[in-house]
């Protein structure tokens, strides 16, 4: 699996925890271990759609989009089943869980400043395209970091760790299945 972050705060549980060593630098940040890849892209969603896909031009596997999200509960851990893109107005399902609460989030060009009826991220539509086009199975998780206040964001990665062991079980469950649907 393709696990794909915004930043290195975001992805430095996962490395840690997965044991990864880094396998690119150039023209991404790449970390790899014998199961999974992980991709530091960069905020916003050209830079995660670029980056995405020249990876995915490399070698082919489904996505998994982890990162923070502004919303209403700070250190809540979501699993994504509706993307909402703010510039084309283009809405994606994706699949719900059945161990993490679902919710929609709202992929906005610049951070979220006032509250919106979902949670608001800038990278999490630009995966899922990215995704589609290759016609990859892709699945998202968001952590709030604020309420939708930027500059009081985390600006560490302890929501991250709080949830490591609950994020890399639905890593484990989904990999499974997306294995599963190759035979």
């Amino acid at each position: 699996m393709l696990i794909v972050c915004a930043t290195k705060t975001e992805a430095a549980p996962i490395i840690e925890a997965l044991k990864m060593q880094r396998a690119a630098s150039a023209p991404y940040s790449l970390f790899a271990n014998n199961e999974h890849r992980l991709l530091v892209t960069g905020i916003g969603t050209v830079m995660a759609a670029a980056v995405c896909g020249y990876a995915l031009g490399q070698k082919e596997e489904p996505l998994c989009n982890i990162g923070y999200a502004a919303g209403n509960e700070i250190g809540k851990l979501y699993n994504i089943s509706k993307v909402i893109d703010a510039c084309s107005h283009k809405v994606y399902h994706l699949p719900k869980s059945e161990h993490l609460p679902n919710a929609a989030c709202t992929t906005l060009p610049k951070p979220a400043t006032k509250k919106l009826g979902t949670l608001a991220d800038m990278e999490a539509s630009a995966v899922i395209a990215v995704a589609n086009r290759f016609k990859l199975p892709c699945i998202v998780y968001k952590i709030v970091s604020d309420t939708f206040s930027p500059d009081a964001c985390a600006q560490n990665s302890h929501l991250i760790e709080r949830h490591i062991d609950t994020i890399l079980r639905e890593i484990s469950l989904q990999s499974a299945k997306f294995s599963k649907g190759k035979q």
